[in-house]
């Protein structure tokens, strides 16, 4: 009992470090919103909360009448990689300005919104460019640098952003639990299967081929969840009247994020064709699905806060990238004995079926150890780094689904201890067997509760 608390704990650092981070989403404003100016705006600047992705990022501006002004190109301040600016290339006349903006960080989370300001009064510009000081109070009246203000959005607007932020949410999901299953399929093949002593090497080439199946339609679902957030991401990012819209071409093609993602399609289509061919006996197959899994287990760091953390870039690139190969091969690897090793063991005559159960489940025990290790080990290190405040898990509505997937996690942590201690030494009996069964199902639908959870706790901003 003290063991699994100990786990839990060390899983709460785990968790937390993902509090400390934001999408990019507007921090402040230049002019401010709700600003009054005294003279027209040459340049219009921006701060995220985040490295903004350049290409990804647009800006309109309008007056109360929907006339459209136009700007120069949007480009990054050379020492502030969290700003943004543009020039103004029209004079404003008095009257009240409405600034667009739509923006994504490197790992792909749009965000969008709109705040005004108020031009008082115009001067005239000198020939040389520059515009004379105006005697009417200073150049920005009230809220200087306050935080932009978001304008008030329709229902239609609002209902539509929650739909694609659900959509998104749920191919996010479905992308990790083909993620979770390829990887676990290549594991079984290599680290579990030649591990196994009770079964024979006729039996051993039916579990491959039948686990070469199974890696066959986790691709497709990678493949595609993919495409499916590529989709979306082109939607949001085209929800904003009055600018530019971009292709899904575009946003694979110019952004970091889209980068990961061919990189995941990709490798996704090699492990496609590896296992096809894996299922029809070429075993040599195998080493390419096995190389495929390990570049699709670093993808979600290259297109997550790891790839945008300042100064331990790599070091963060490298622990996901360990976090996730470490989950999949425990959680996908669980699934692989449970669907493809037991069923197929079990067909085994007489009391080999038993010895094959067990010896399957033995083979793959210390395998989920060293996995749940290395997920410790590399959410510790995430925590050293990210981890700012605690009081985030509570106080936010982050947190707070933060907490219940530490919760969930938990639970699959006490089963997992429950068929080790407890299961575990009945196997050699058909009772220990349908114990197993009844636990390892429930471990595995709590795993997907997991993934559920985080697929919606990756787009909700701390």
């Amino acid at each position: 009992m003290s063991r699994t608390l100990r786990l839990a704990l060390a899983l709460a650092l785990i968790l937390c470090p993902a509090v400390a981070w934001a999408h990019a989403h507007l921090k402040r404003s230049e002019p401010a919103g709700g600003a009054l100016v005294t003279r027209s705006p040459q340049v219009i600047r921006l701060w995220f909360t985040e490295r903004p992705e350049l290409s990804m990022t647009a800006i309109s501006l309008k007056d109360e009448n929907g006339k459209i002004f136009s700007l120069s190109a949007v480009e990054r301040d050379r020492d502030d990689p969290l700003m943004v600016s543009l020039r103004v290339t029209e004079l404003l006349p008095p009257g009240r300005y409405m600034v667009g903006w739509r923006s994504a960080g490197s790992d792909g989370h749009p965000s969008r919104g709109t705040f005004s300001f108020v031009v008082l009064a115009q001067a005239p510009v000198r020939a040389n460019g520059s515009v004379p000081h105006v005697n009417v109070g200073t150049d920005t009246i009230g809220g200087g640098t306050a935080t932009a203000d978001s304008s008030t959005r329709s229902d239609n607007e609002e209902a539509s952003e929650a739909a694609s932020s659900i959509g998104n949410s749920l191919a996010r999901t479905f992308s990790f639990v083909g993620l979770l299953v390829l990887i676990g399929v290549a594991a079984f093949r290599t680290l579990v299967l030649p591990r196994t002593r009770g079964i024979n090497v006729e039996m051993k080439v039916r579990m491959e081929q039948r686990a070469a199946v199974l890696g066959l339609a986790a691709s497709l679902l990678v493949i595609l969840g993919a495409l499916a957030r590529l989709s979306l991401m082109s939607q949001m990012m085209n929800a904003m009247p009055d600018m530019q819209t971009m292709s899904m071409s575009e946003v694979a093609m110019h952004t970091r994020w889209g980068f990961a993602l061919k990189l995941e399609v990709g490798a996704a289509l090699v492990a496609l064709v590896a296992f096809a061919l894996a299922a029809r006996g070429l075993r040599v197959a195998w080493l390419a699905a096995g190389i495929s899994a390990i570049v699709l287990a670093v993808t979600p760091a290259l297109a997550g806060h790891a790839a945008a953390t300042q100064g331990f870039t790599s070091l963060m690139i490298g622990t996901d990238f360990l976090h996730v190969l470490g989950g999949a091969t425990w959680l996908g690897s669980l699934l692989t004995v449970m669907v493809v090793g037991v069923p197929l063991a079990l067909a085994l005559e007489g009391t080999e079926r038993w010895s094959g159960v067990a010896s399957l489940v033995n083979s793959f025990s210390p395998i989920a150890l060293a996995s749940a290790a290395l997920v410790v080990v590399s959410g510790v290190i995430a925590s050293w780094v990210h981890l700012e405040h605690l009081s985030a898990l509570w106080q936010t509505a982050y947190g707070r689904v933060l907490l219940l997937k530490l919760f969930l996690v938990a639970t699959t942590l006490g089963i997992g201890a429950y068929n080790f201690r407890r299961v575990q030494p009945q196997l050699v009996t058909e009772l220990g067997t349908a114990r197993l069964r009844r636990s390892a199902a429930v471990e595995l639908s709590v795993g997907f509760l997991i993934l559920l959870v985080t697929g919606f706790l990756t787009g909700i901003s701390p």
